[in-house]
């Protein structure tokens, strides 16, 4: 990458809104995922139909700061009350609440802000590195390599979310659903079901918001008996201790790489990253009983691979199209929605644009470094009692303005609320929605991969298994699913 070229589109994004919307998204995912129950998804799907209209790299540096922020804030949650603001804060409960309640939640917030910092901007360097290389290797597919690859995604996604059989049916019914609208190659409507609603397909954006916010809604208007639970605490600006500082830098390294190296691998995401980090910190730990009981490493660990995720989930969503957590696929739609399609040409043809996406990184983990540290600390203990019969009527105001802005259809609001419902079953019988998601944002262009490449071997599925990239992609998938199915076996056992 041209340093020259970073510099100047960092003083354009400086000079221009774009800053503006990077604050924006990002202290509002602060905000989400400090508060239990909100979390990164949330917020970045919320915000996702609102990027409509912006340009390329305004609206999607906009849901990286979301992201950012979304995923640091959970910090806040974990150690002033003890609950996770977001699933991959657990193990910074585990040492984070019994600092707290030592009397020092204010500075061990301080430092596991530092350790989102340092996270991110380890992830970020390794983005830089390996994002562009990987695409210049992923300039050698085919139609055959790339519906290979997505075959692996579906998979690898389906193993990684509880059940298999429940989320490969899942993934089966995302690619029924993506086949409906327009054909890919012969442009002619399918509508098995006839509803007129469905002329066009199921937007995958109202669907997201559906299966991830409205369902969520549901969930906590079901659990009328809680309400707020949080007891009254107190934070100030506190920087962390030099000691402290001095003490972590090794857990500061090997937590980032840890992260980001998981976060490459599509469908684990941060909670597996949180706890190999923990793990290894308490075994190189002169002190390993400590941990669980108020060791600060503990907390410098978790968070520091928690945020070292993003950067690695974004290495396979820019280079191959493969998003590699939950966030990054609601991602994929952002890039979609710009008429952008993430993969190796990206990187040829859109050059500016992935340099913005770095800088807006940079500028997203600042913005939330400053924020957490200064103004954060002083009004999360208050944010963290509002009753949820507060937030709940602005979560759907905001979802349904968000899914009619997409197309101007309220045949988008009636889909978003089809999926909440959906979701809400899924939820309750637990079924994940990361499966669905997923095949529903690529199974057109999985479709038209297999067709097209179908087209150029006259009918052939010979090529699928004989080129060299295509029939490693397709080991690595009938390795993934005995692996599974092993697993599986072990655990009825």
């Amino acid at each position: 990458m041209d340093f020259a070229n970073f510099v100047n589109t960092l003083i354009d994004i400086l000079t221009s809104s774009a800053i503006g919307y990077i604050i924006l998204g990002t202290v509002m995912g602060v905000i989400f995922g400090a508060i239990p129950g909100l979390t990164a998804t949330l917020a970045v799907v919320i915000l996702l139909p609102f990027t409509y209209g912006l340009d390329a790299v305004t609206g999607i540096a906009t849901l990286i700061g979301a992201y950012i922020g979304g995923i640091s804030g959970g910090v806040v949650a974990s150690i002033l009350i003890g609950m996770p603001g977001t699933p991959s804060s657990l193990t910074t409960t585990f040492d984070g609440y019994p600092l707290a309640k030592k009397g020092l939640g204010a500075q061990t917030l301080a430092m596991g802000s530092l350790s989102n910092l340092i996270g991110s901007l380890i992830s970020l360097v390794l983005l830089i590195l390996i994002a562009p290389q990987l695409a210049n290797f992923a300039l050698l597919f085919t139609p055959f390599e790339y519906t290979m690859v997505m075959l692996f995604a579906f998979v690898m996604v389906a193993g990684l979310t509880g059940d298999f059989y429940k989320s490969l049916l899942m993934s089966l019914l995302g690619l029924i659903i993506a086949s409906w609208g327009f054909d890919p190659i012969n442009a002619v409507e399918r509508n098995p079901l006839g509803f007129s609603v469905l002329n066009n397909g199921v937007p995958a954006i109202p669907a997201m918001i559906g299966l991830f916010v409205i369902s969520r809604v549901f969930i906590e208007m079901k659990d009328g008996d809680s309400d707020s639970i949080i007891p009254k605490v107190t934070a100030s600006k506190i920087l962390p201790p030099l000691k402290d500082i001095k003490d972590s830098s090794m857990n500061f390294f090997r937590s980032g790489i840890i992260g980001s190296m998981i976060g490459i691998l599509p469908g684990i995401g941060q909670s597996l990253a949180t706890f190999v980090a923990y793990d290894q910190a308490k075994k190189a730990s002169k002190d390993p009983d400590s941990f669980g009981k108020g060791n600060i490493q503990g907390v410098v660990s978790s968070e520091t691979a928690n945020n070292a995720v993003i950067g690695g989930a974004l290495i396979p969503l820019l280079a191959l199209g493969i998003p590699g957590d939950a966030v990054s696929a609601i991602l994929l739609g952002g890039l979609q929605l710009q008429g952008l399609q993430p993969g190796p040409l990206l990187f040829s043809n859109q050059p500016d644009f992935i340099i913005g996406i770095f800088v807006a990184f940079l500028l997203s983990v600042l913005v939330m470094y400053i924020f957490m540290v200064t103004i954060g600390a002083r009004i999360f203990p208050k944010l963290l009692s509002i009753s949820k019969w507060y937030l709940l009527p602005i979560v759907i105001v905001m979802s349904v303005a968000g899914s009619y802005n997409i197309g101007y259809r309220v045949e988008d609001v009636w889909i978003m609320l089809i999926f909440g419902i959906v979701g809400y079953f899924m939820y309750k019988w637990s079924f994940s929605p990361l499966p669905l998601v997923i095949t529903l944002l690529l199974g057109a262009d999985f479709e038209e991969y297999l067709r097209n490449g179908l087209i150029q071997s006259n009918g052939s599925i010979a090529p699928f298994f004989t080129r060299p990239i295509a029939l490693l992609f397709f080991i690595f998938t009938v390795v993934t699913v005995i692996l599974i199915m092993r697993n599986n076996r072990k655990k009825e056992v």
